[in-house]
């Protein structure tokens, strides 16, 4: 196991904007003391002031706290597909990925059903 993986479980991942040009914010991810880049996308006020002071990982992709916002939903169904591009460059595990049902668990769950 590589050095990154290792303490990747401890590390917390937090989102946030810039205003980086007129009528652009650019966002970012950062993850310990690394900073990522991510996209850039037009100004929507309610998104900036939503992820401008930055928001843990789970509520950046939470849309339950958008309020109906259409462009912060929009936004908030871009992030998982940036990360995943950070996490195969980087070789980091960010998002929780699910783990393959194996043979054994599918037997193991048969059993558990009959009994």
């Amino acid at each position: 196991m590589n050095e990154m993986m290792k303490g990747e479980k401890n590390m917390r991942c937090y989102i946030y904007c810039r205003t980086t040009a007129k009528g652009t914010q650019s966002f970012y991810m950062t993850r310990g003391n690394e900073e990522y880049f991510l996209f850039s996308q037009s100004l929507r006020k309610g998104v900036k002031e939503y992820f401008e002071r930055g928001v843990s990982l789970e509520e950046a992709m939470n849309c339950g706290k958008s309020h109906n916002d259409a462009a912060l939903i929009r936004t908030m169904c871009k992030l998982p597909m940036y990360i995943r591009y950070i996490e195969k460059e980087e070789n980091a595990r960010i998002l929780m990925q699910p783990e393959k049902l194996t043979g054994d668990f599918k037997r193991d769950k048969a059993r558990r059903k009959n009994t």
